[in-house]
């Protein structure tokens, strides 16, 4: 409800109606609908740090390790498709993340930071902004978590292929690792 319609065109009648609870459960295990609304915030992007920081932390070569951080991205959104629509209203709305998800989003980038630097370190890519590069990396699994259904309406090919998810979850570290690749090399 609150990932579809916004925090305030969620009413607490509809989020129980449809949870098939008691109008009053809302008060009774969390006293508001604000205070539901960021225990839903707290539990998904508590999920989805965890997830990526325990990819970030898996030794290997950095375009192995920048791939398997978009996979739990991708697993994370596939599992909770909600996060990033909730997080995209509430930008749209506020120009701001909720102060919940904050420390959850900055230990993801700070997971997806510290591999591009290690890569950085081992010659495995070259000299960028290493902050930039985390926030493009997970800026554009977000986008494509949000928009990869509706994009096969402007482009079928590759979005109706049976591989679709594969093939989109492979895109952003292929392009990451190939466009960050030290002068003259292909990862």
């Amino acid at each position: 409800m609150f990932s579809t319609n916004g925090f305030h065109n969620a009413s607490v009648r509809a989020i129980t109606r449809e949870a098939d609870a008691n109008l009053g459960a809302v008060t009774y295990h969390f006293g508001s609908k604000q205070d539901l609304y960021l225990a839903v915030l707290e539990q998904l992007f508590a999920a989805l740090s965890a997830r990526v920081t325990a990819a970030a932390a898996v030794p290997g070569p950095t375009a192995e390790r920048i791939g398997a951080i978009v996979h739990a991205l991708f697993v994370s959104f596939d599992e909770y498709p909600e996060a990033p629509r909730i997080v995209l209203h509430e930008l749209a709305r506020r120009g701001m993340p909720p102060d919940v998800v904050v420390p959850h989003i900055r230990r993801v980038i700070e997971a997806i930071t510290t591999v591009v630097r290690d890569g950085q370190a081992r010659g495995e890519l070259r000299a960028v902004e290493p902050l930039l590069a985390a926030f493009s990396l997970m800026s554009q699994s977000i986008w494509f978590a949000v928009v990869r259904h509706s994009l096969a309406r402007i482009a079928p090919s590759p979005f109706h292929h049976p591989d679709a998810p594969t093939v989109v979850e492979r895109h952003s570290p292929q392009l990451v690792t190939r466009g960050l690749a030290p002068h003259g090399e292909r990862l």
